[in-house]
C-alpha cells in the first residue's frame, strides 16, 4: 500500500486532493468544528494543509511525548522541526487538551469501509482514540488505498468517518455519501 500511494503523484495527487478537501468541507461535522486536529503528510499521505485556510477553527498539530500524541495550536507549518519519526512537528508551547478537540484527522497508510485503518505499528492514535472516544475521527485515504476489509486486532479502533475522492463512508451507519 505504501509503494501504490507514493506511485499517486503529479497532477493525478492534486487533483484527488482537491477532491478530498472539497468533500471535507461539505461535511456538516467539520464545518460545525471548531478546534481540529491535523497532521503533516509523510510518504505520500493525503495533503490536508490547506484546510489551515479555512477561518474560525484552531488547528493542532501532533508531537510525539514518550508512548504518546500531544496536541499544539498551529496556524502554519512553516516553524515545525523534524521529531522522534522524522515527521515535522510544532515547537514546544503550551499543550492543547484532547479533551478541548472537536474533530481529529488521523493518518494511515490505508483504510477500510469500516472505518479499520493500517499505520506505522506504534499505535499512537489508536490509544489516543480509546481514551478520547468524543472526538470526531475522520480517516483519508486516495481510492487506491481503500479496501474492502483489514485485518484488526482487539487494540485496533476505528474512525467514525473515511473520506475518499469520491466517497465519504459513515462506520457507525453503514452509510456512503
Amino acid at each position: 500500500m505504501l509503494v501504490c500511494r507514493q506511485r499517486i503523484a503529479g497532477e493525478d495527487k492534486i487533483r484527488s486532493e482537491s477532491q478530498i478537501i472539497t468533500r471535507i468541507r461539505s461535511l456538516p461535522q467539520y464545518r460545525e468544528a471548531r478546534t481540529v486536529a491535523l497532521y503533516v503528510p509523510v510518504r505520500g499521505e493525503v495533503d490536508l494543509l490547506p484546510l489551515l485556510k479555512d477561518t474560525g477553527k484552531t488547528t493542532l498539530f501532533p508531537k510525539v511525548h514518550g508512548e504518546d500524541l500531544a496536541f499544539y495550536p498551529a496556524a502554519g507549518v512553516d516553524t515545525f522541526i523534524p521529531g522522534r519519526f522524522g515527521i515535522p512537528e510544532p515547537p514546544e508551547c503550551p499543550i492543547f487538551p484532547v479533551s478541548g478537540i472537536d474533530l481529529m484527522f488521523v493518518p494511515g497508510i490505508s483504510f477500510d469501509r469500516t472505518g479499520h485503518r493500517i499505520g506505522y505499528g506504534k499505535g499512537y492514535y489508536d490509544r489516543l482514540m480509546q481514551a478520547n472516544v468524543h472526538v470526531i475521527t475522520i480517516g483519508v485515504c486516495f481510492d487506491e488505498c481503500l479496501v474492502d476489509r483489514l485485518p484488526a486486532d482487539s487494540w485496533d479502533v476505528q474512525v467514525e468517518y473515511v473520506v475518499t475522492q469520491t466517497e465519504v463512508f459513515l462506520r457507525s451507519k453503514n452509510e456512503v455519501r
